[in-house]
């Protein structure tokens, strides 16, 4: 059985002070995939992650995002609490993490588990009264990455790779059903990139993983699909173990030039409407 498409987009433009920075004709990603999106600053990765959880809002187009329109011409716009239940099935990793500074490193990832609401009613997070096996989980979680000892550290006094650490450890809490992360191993020295990234694959094990990568080196560790974006627009998608390095390289020369050269990539219609996009 086709498993079922988490994401969903569909003659997709984004704008901003009259210039496109996304322009999607058509992408599908389906439950289970591990998608990396890769391509140099300013071609659209960070802004196709905005789409997917409602921060950026399309000037045209279809996004379709676990089942629920997105867009403002969605049929039956999302209400507040549909928004809510959304968010609590997308776990992100994004730059410049927002931790609760007065909060520990402990209290950040139980956090996380408030997306179960039957193991964690909010008012519970609001006095801070955790049921035990979900401390138990955080603390495990916080270990898993090394950080057993910093778990009663605030947040605001934690270096930028620890605090990067707590979110993917706070995403293990959440269980989400579809994962996004922008540069998730960004802060972190070398040593402590590898085990982020199978933490992450971890946490993904259920769900769908869409991130942001601008290490060739992590492609194995966290996609089994590339799609390339150059000039705001997907110039390849493809299956990791079909991407050569040339190809790979050429997304970080001009644009525009990146765009033309890999078209090939894309099938016919979609090169065609891409191809009007980067005359």
């Amino acid at each position: 059985m086709t498993p079922p498409a988490v994401i969903r987009l569909h003659g997709v433009a984004v704008e901003a002070g009259g210039r496109v920075l996304l322009q999607v004709p058509e992408l599908l990603i389906r439950a289970g995939e591990r998608v990396a999106l890769v391509g140099a600053n300013g071609a659209g990765k960070s802004t196709l992650l905005r789409l997917l959880t409602g921060l950026a809002v399309p000037a045209r187009g279809e996004v379709e995002v676990l089942g629920r329109r997105l867009d403002a011409a969605a049929p039956r716009p999302l209400s507040r609490a549909g928004w809510r239940a959304l968010r609590a099935e997308v776990g992100q990793v994004m730059q410049g993490l927002h931790l609760v500074p007065r909060l520990s490193a402990l209290e950040n990832v139980l956090v996380g588990a408030l997306a179960r609401r039957d193991e964690l009613p909010a008012w519970r997070s609001w006095v801070r009264l955790y049921p035990a096996p979900l401390v138990a989980e955080a603390e495990a979680a916080l270990a898993r990455l090394g950080l057993a000892a910093r778990a009663g550290t605030r947040a605001d006094r934690l270096s930028g790779g620890e605090r990067q650490k707590v979110g993917l450890a706070r995403l293990m809490l959440q269980r989400p059903r579809l994962l996004l992360a922008d540069e998730p191993t960004s802060a972190l020295d070398p040593a402590s990139t590898e085990l982020a990234a199978a933490v992450l694959r971890e946490a993904a094990s259920r769900a769908t993983l869409v991130s942001v990568v601008h290490h060739a080196a992590l492609l194995p560790l966290l996609a089994d699909r590339v799609i390339g974006l150059a000039g705001g627009g997907i110039v390849f998608d493809r299956p990791r173990a079909g991407l050569d390095d040339e190809r790979l390289a050429a997304l970080y020369r001009a644009p525009a030039s990146a765009a033309g050269a890999l078209l090939h990539d894309l099938p016919g219609a979609a090169a065609a409407r891409l191809a009007a996009a980067h005359p």
